[in-house]
């Protein structure tokens, strides 16, 4: 689906509107109440305990009116759902909040658009609860995920430091296959919050990219590891390692108020983890093998950098009193978003895409290959920014790639959407447009992608009028008058405040606009010239039409008359009317021309004959006549030479004597 659809269709679709009203809650607690999976949204409404659903694909051929489907619970859950999570392959849904984890399996997708029952407005799902009684009444619930090598098993992270197994893929019904503790087992409620005081309960839980292990966090950030295991069968349970050696150390164990943890990376790269406090702290840690003596399979969390984020709230800081102040969304391999009362945050890792080089290297090149690593720090974006708890978010999703989008649900119902990685935004553009239209041309792509590009100017404005501060509403009590000193007080800064955050970016604004008048009146300038031109163009053309079409109506009358004299001259053919006197004197004439033309062509043609006879004829006596030229040897023209010679030498003395004679004679 093109990303601006949904800015434009989506975010106008009437289903936030109805679900707008089962979105406000008291309870100001981070929850997630819908989740995209196969081209469909799911939103969970509170107030009518169903699933509200559309499908994206039927969205982007239809308009913002189509209507929604409802898919309505067969055993509604009987606590407060606070997060929506999918299985992998997209056929359940698990609702779950601090009280119990629901299963919902979904209908069958098929006919048109590939709705669920064939587009029925209210769809019936068959929906079942796991230990309702125990985990409504003995614990809160932390945190659930489905297996990551099945999916028909679900994790559960209960206060009571244990984590349970379930199965859901039994006829019977859901059944619990293990317990696994994690530390110290609290007794009653008081035990529960000594321990939580002391931040000895787990609070979050991930898998590795691997799928391996499972990573475990306590409230005081100790993170423990475990080995995934489902052999239901197995008399061992899986051991639990930790908590794992963090390097360098530090005195607080990087924060005592660990509440979130998420693990990026590939398998074929090492696994990069996230740990997240409740003031907003995020670290970034590398789990790699830390083998001993004593332990073969022992693992380290060594800290590469650490990010804290920027939250602005406009309300008191109490709101940071929460178990899970903060939750983690993977996005992509180097990429996870932060979702906190304050609004939410992405953050990009870069030291991902030089791992897999990391994982590869030699011994020797692992330090340049580190350094490298450590030469560029992370970033994080202040996507979203809410106002506490008037309006947190209760939904997050991700779409998938190419261009990976934000989906965003704040509690006063606005759907929100915000596009990741901005610098590779056209490389991602261009990489969807050639998976949508492979026929495209060079051109136009790169003119799509150029129009695409393009910063609208209402945008320009808002961010000039963007203010850092506002002016608070003054609320006074009517009955008492407040003094001079007072009235100064109060109107001084405000008058401060609105010079700086009203005024000045109004004057902004206003000289923005005069340039873009300015550039506006140049262009429609230039306009009117063309338009001037093309004016003169255009009456040029209908003049050059008029004359055409003149000329083509005296051709048409032409070739009318040769028609119709062509027709009467076939008539008559086929007639075999005679010929005239006239007509019988010009054939006779042409006939004696043929026969002097065919007279003539003998002639030339005789000429042409005799004309070879005598070339071959020349060429032959030439041949001749060169055979007939006589050769001298060297030696005789030695011997001519020799005696020509003489012959000049003598003729030159008798020259020289007879001059001498002269003029001893006087002889003139």
């Amino acid at each position: 689906m093109d990303c601006r659809l949904y800015e434009s269709k989506l975010a106008n679709h009437k289903i936030f509107k109805d679900i707008k009203e089962s979105l406000n809650d008291v309870d100001a607690k981070l929850r997630n109440l819908f989740v995209y999976k196969d081209d469909v949204l799911y939103v969970w409404n509170s107030v009518e305990n169903c699933l509200f659903c559309v499908n994206l694909n039927r969205l982007e051929e239809l308009d913002e009116n189509t209507s929604y489907q409802k898919l309505q619970l067969v055993c509604p859950p009987a606590f407060a759902v606070e997060h929506v999570i999918s299985s992998e392959c997209g056929g359940k849904l698990c609702l779950w909040g601090g009280r119990g984890v629901m299963v919902v399996e979904l209908p069958s997708r098929w006919g048109c658009g590939g709705l669920f029952d064939s587009g029925r407005q209210t769809v019936f799902c068959k929906s079942y609860s796991l230990d309702e009684k125990f985990l409504y009444l003995q614990g809160e619930i932390h945190r659930v995920h489905w297996h990551p090598k099945s999916v028909t098993h679900l994790l559960v992270l209960v206060s009571d430091n244990t984590m349970r197994l379930y199965n859901i893929g039994l006829k019977t019904g859901p059944k619990l296959v293990k317990v696994f503790s994690i530390g110290p087992k609290p007794a009653g409620a008081l035990g529960q919050t000594v321990l939580e005081s002391y931040g000895d309960a787990a609070v979050d839980f991930t898998p590795t990219p691997d799928s391996e292990h499972l990573l475990i966090l306590s409230g005081n950030g100790d993170v423990y590891m475990m080995h995934c295991d489902i052999d239901n069968k197995s008399l061992h349970k899986p051991k639990l390692k930790g908590p794992l050696a963090m390097y360098p150390p530090a005195d607080d164990n990087y924060g005592s108020e660990s509440c979130a943890i998420t693990a990026l990376g590939g398998v074929d790269t090492p696994t990069l983890v996230v740990i997240a406090s409740a003031s907003a702290v995020l670290y970034h840690c590398l789990l790699l093998s830390n083998a001993t003596e004593m332990d073969d399979d022992s693992h380290a969390l060594y800290v590469v950098e650490s990010v804290e984020l920027n939250i602005v709230m406009e309300e008191e800081p109490t709101v940071l009193q929460y178990v899970c102040p903060v939750h983690l969304y993977l996005v992509n391999r180097n990429t996870y978003a932060c979702a906190h009362a304050g609004g939410v945050h992405t953050v990009t890792l870069p030291v991902l895409e030089r791992l897999s080089e990391y994982a590869a290297a030699d011994e020797g090149d692992t330090e340049s290959i580190l350094q490298a690593i450590c030469s560029k720090p992370s970033t994080a974006r202040y996507l979203l920014r809410t106002s506490g708890k008037a309006s947190p978010t209760v939904g997050l999703a991700v779409t998938p790639p190419p261009l990976r989008t934000l989906l965003i649900l704040c509690a006063s119902g606005e759907f929100i959407t915000r596009t990741l990685e901005p610098c590779n935004l056209e490389d991602q553009l261009y990489k969807e447009l050639q998976l949508k239209n492979p026929a495209l041309e060079q051109d136009d792509i790169n003119a799509i992608l150029k129009e695409r590009q393009k910063l609208p100017f209402t945008s320009i404005i808002q961010e000039v009028l963007e203010r850092q501060a506002s002016q608070p509403i003054l609320k006074l009590e009517k009955k008492e008058e407040p003094d001079p000193k007072e009235c100064l007080e109060l109107l001084t800064p405000a008058t401060v405040r609105l010079r700086s955050e009203y005024i000045v970016r109004q004057q902004r604004a206003a000289d923005v606009c005069a340039r873009k008048i300015a550039s506006l009146k140049a262009l429609s300038g230039q306009y009117r010239d063309w338009l001037a031109d093309l004016q003169k163009e255009i009456e040029n053309v209908h003049l050059q039409s008029t004359l055409l079409n003149n000329k083509r109506a005296l051709v048409e009358i032409s070739q009318e008359d040769m028609k119709y004299r062509c027709s009467a001259v076939v008539r008559n053919l086929r007639a075999g009317c005679g010929s005239s006197g006239e007509e019988r004197r010009l054939l006779a004439e042409l006939l004696q021309h043929q026969k002097r033309a065919a007279a003539l062509a003998d002639h030339v043609r005789t000429l042409k004959l005799h004309k070879e006879h005598k070339q071959h004829e020349m060429k032959k006596w030439q041949e001749e006549y060169k055979k007939k030229d006589t050769v001298l040897g060297k030696s005789h023209s030695d011997t001519i030479w020799s005696v020509l010679q003489q012959q000049t030498t003598q003729i030159s003395s008798l020259i020289e004597e007879t001059k001498l004679l002269k003029d001893q004679l006087g002889v003139v």
